[in-house]
Parts: structure tokens; sequence; C-alpha cells
């Protein structure tokens, strides 16, 4: 994405507004803040900003201001509202989610796919996909780990974002939910305890100045590997969060629907959102 430096209020308000479903994926369990970067255009400036900060803040502040507050307000507004809905229905919620992921492969496939693919990077896709799935469902049926959370772990669970975001792909409330404390962060998020943000906040920066640029330079050398890689942990992150087993076939069917919608969502918001941002870019 090229950025301009000029101001544009109706660029400003579309990267804002797309930015909240980012910042709702630091809280929705199955979606990835990476991954929605990476739809709406944002990754690879962003990760470029970070990993040259001195020479390329200024010029792109015109995306990185609009791209934080609309991610900060996203994870911290709709907190609340998304600890509801999972207390509520935690398994169409979830089939949602899932359903979102899913409709996010076609285009970072066709993104991989603008390098040769090479043995390695089918070699990268199989082995990331088997080893993190055998891991995930091995942490699913051992009923997660159970932690005890502080602000030790809460600044655990901002690295865990920070992760996500540098990483596409990666679901940090997946991992989250694994590791005992998704519901313990999200009350803590939702009731805007101090204690909670600022370790959240915290583990979130470092990480991304940390990783950034190592992330940028795989990225630059190994793309088609790297791309095939997070393919691979998009892949395994979903296998585990689908819901197998149902209560009736009424509420079977209702997730196979809640499932197919979060696809139809995820299809629309990719080739909807990227259009509008690159016409408030030419305004």
């Amino acid at each position: 994405m090229m950025i301009k430096k000029s101001f544009s209020p109706a660029y400003f308000i579309i990267v804002f507004l797309e930015s909240m479903l980012i910042g709702v994926g630091g809280i929705l369990p199955g979606i990835s803040g990476g991954v929605l970067c990476v739809i709406f255009g944002f990754y690879k400036p962003l990760v470029n900003t970070l990993a040259d900060p001195i020479h390329r803040l200024v010029p792109n502040l015109r995306l990185i201001v609009p791209l934080a507050l609309g991610s900060a307000a996203g994870f911290l507004c709709l907190a609340k509202l998304v600890a509801g809905v999972m207390e509520s229905n935690s398994t169409l919620a979830t089939c949602v989610f899932a359903g979102l992921i899913i409709g996010t492969l076609p285009d970072m496939w066709k993104d991989a796919g603008k390098t040769p693919r090479t043995k390695a990077s089918w070699t990268a896709l199989v082995s990331v996909t088997v080893i993190f799935t055998a891991l995930l469902m091995y942490l699913k049926l051992g009923n997660g780990i159970n932690i005890e959370p502080n602000i030790v772990w809460y600044f655990v669970c901002g690295a865990v974002w920070g992760i996500s975001i540098v990483v596409p792909g990666l679901s940090s409330s997946s991992t989250l939910i694994f590791l005992g404390l998704y519901q313990p962060m999200v009350d803590g998020v939702s009731d805007l305890r101090l204690d909670v943000l600022l370790p959240i906040l915290i583990g979130i920066v470092i990480t991304i100045v940390l990783l950034s640029r190592g992330v940028s330079k795989l990225y630059e050398r190994h793309h088609s590997v790297a791309s095939h890689i997070i393919i691979g942990i998009v892949i395994a992150t979903t296998i585990p969060i689908i819901p197998y087993s149902f209560d009736s076939v009424t509420q079977g069917l209702l997730a196979l629907v809640c499932l197919l919608a979060g696809v139809a969502i995820a299809a629309v918001v990719s080739i909807v959102c990227p259009k509008l941002a690159q016409k408030a870019q030419m305004e």
C-alpha cells in the first residue's frame, strides 16, 4: 500500500473502522489481527514502518495514527460485547469465527503464490500444519492449561497478541484459550482495569518492535516459505476451535449456517474493504 502524506478525512475514517476490526481480532477466538492487517493492506507498510521507524514513521503517520486508534477502540470498546456473545452461545459464535478464518484462506493462498512455490514451501506448509495441529489438539483434549492470571501473565497476553499481528495467521485468542488466560483477559479489558490493560499494552508494543524487523526480512528473502508457514498456522489454529459435537441436529445445522456466514463475511470484507481503502487514498 502506498501511503500518501496528505490528510484525507475519508481515508482516516475507513482505516479507523477497518482497524477496529483488527482490534476485535485480539478478542475474538480464532481471529488473527495479522490476517486482518493483510486483508486490509496494512500489514506490509506497518511491519516496514516498525522495522525502520526512524526513517518511515513520520511519512506513514497518515496510516499509523488511525490504525493505532482504531485497533485500540475495537479492542477496548467491544470486549464486553464479545464476552457477552461468547457467554450466550459460544458454540455458534465460534462457528462464525472459524468461518471468518476459512474465508481468509483463498486470499492468503493467492498472496503466497506471488512467488513460485518450491519444495521447501510445500514442506513448510505440511510440517507446520501437522505439528501445530497435533500440539493444539493435544492441549484441547487435555482441557488446556490452567494458569493463575497476574500482571506477568497479562504481559504474556499482550506478547501473544503482538505476535499474532506480526505473524499473520496466528490467532492470539485461540492460543490464550488453551492457556486459560482468555476469559480473565476479556473480563479485565471490558472492565478497563489498568492492572490488565497496561501489561497487555506493554507486551504488544515490545513484541511488535522486537519481531517486526526479523519478520520483514524473512518475507523479503523467503516470501514463499514464510507465507506457507503462515497458512499452515492458520489451518492448524482453525481445526481445534471448530465444534464437532452438538446437542441436536438443529444446533448442528445452525452451526453450519454460522460457519458459512463467517466464510461469506470474510469473502465480502476481503473484496470490498481494500477497494474502499484504495478509493479513499486516491481522493
